[in-house]
């Protein structure tokens, strides 16, 4: 496998469904196409197993992309479809998907005797998933895998998350970014600031670079204005949050704030194919360079 120049990994997750998961991964790999000089191929990686619809979002419905499905190691590059090109910067978006009619743990199929055995499963998937990603290194040029997970830090998630710290100690790897999404419903940041703190133990990994993000999916701070008990602050809310994780000290929190454009997108009689759209889902100065941290 070829030496590292410069692979970085970005794990998104959330803890509950509907947070505006996959918009965030989607808004990292259309920015650092359209802005970053320094990554050649970005890779959406959807592992989200209980189906996601992003095939329906990034191409027209006369093109049938390659599903990871289909995977085969020596034809890893089949599953690679292209979304975007930026010719002057030389980057290319690729996603790869899974089938989103399908329920993963019963239709991941390659070895399909075993699909009824979720541990099996799961250790099929993995395999696959990490001999995807190293063929894609091996090509020793800087790539930028954006991980789109399914919600919760299932068995699956935590041997990932383990597997990519061990490839950057032995320079596979230059950096990993965790990413956290839950929009402010009350419940919502409850059940991140519980599940974080259950799995404090697994995530402490020495240096890390993590975030919870607080998404305006649904224009929260337009909301609170019609409520004189409530004034909209998310740096507020954020240093509340932080006061109630026990590993305050790796965590930021980010705010990232609501874009009509990408919810246009997808409505019913308006909707737009990312390469028609993709100005939507650059990231803002705001959420790149300001956050909240402890201390």
């Amino acid at each position: 496998m070829g030496k590292c120049t410069g692979n970085k990994i970005i794990m998104v997750n959330s803890f509950k469904g509907g947070t505006g998961k996959t918009s965030v991964a989607l808004a990292n790999c259309v920015h650092n196409c359209k802005q970053n000089e320094f990554y050649k191929n970005i890779y959406f990686v959807d592992i989200d197993r209980l189906g996601t619809s992003m095939s329906y979002i990034l191409f027209p419905d006369h093109i049938k992309p390659h599903y990871f499905n289909e995977y085969e190691e020596h034809y890893y590059e089949r599953v690679c479809n292209k979304v975007l090109v930026n010719s002057e910067r030389d980057t290319v978006l690729y996603a790869v998907l899974l089938n989103p009619v399908a329920n993963r743990r019963q239709d991941y199929d390659i070895r399909s005797c075993f699909w009824q055995h979720g541990d099996i499963s799961d250790s099929i998937f993995l395999h696959d998933l990490l001999s995807f990603l190293k063929k894609c290194m091996s090509r020793e040029i800087s790539n930028l895998f954006v991980i789109d997970c399914s919600p919760g830090l299932t068995h699956v998630e935590r041997s990932l998350l383990s597997e990519f710290y061990n490839m950057r100690q032995n320079g596979k790897v230059s950096e990993i970014e965790e990413l956290y999404v839950t929009t402010f419903d009350a419940s919502q940041i409850r059940k991140t600031v519980e599940c974080l703190n259950d799995a404090k133990d697994f995530l402490k990994r020495g240096e890390r670079n993590a975030s919870i993000i607080l998404n305006d999916l649904h224009n929260w701070e337009a909301i609170s204005r019609d409520y004189d008990e409530h004034k909209f602050n998310w740096k507020r809310d954020a240093k509340d949050i932080l006061n109630k994780l026990e590993d305050k000290n790796s965590m930021k929190i980010r705010y990232k704030e609501f874009v009509p454009d990408q919810i246009n997108a997808s409505m019913i009689g308006y909707q737009k194919k990312l390469i028609d759209n993709s100005d939507a889902f650059v990231l803002p100065q705001e959420y790149r360079e300001e956050y909240y941290s402890y201390g």
